[in-house]
């Protein structure tokens, strides 16, 4: 499984991508790392669960937010 990125760097022009990966823990990750590390996964998530969460905003409480 590859690393799931969360930007870390400031963005803007020139600003290289370095992040954190939500899963391992791992920081100062780069694009070079994302495709060539391995990442440990130490949280047991699968790929479609990271992307879930990273897609669903969060209440304070760490609960999803029902729109209804």
């Amino acid at each position: 499984m590859k690393h799931a990125l969360e930007r870390t760097s400031p963005k803007g022009p020139g600003q290289r991508f370095i992040g954190r990966c939500i899963n391992c823990g791992k920081t100062e990750l780069t694009l070079e790392d994302f495709h060539r590390d391995e990442c440990e996964n130490v949280v047991g998530r699968t790929q479609e669960e990271t992307l879930l969460e990273a897609i669903s905003p969060s209440s304070p409480e760490g609960e999803a937010n029902d729109p209804r």
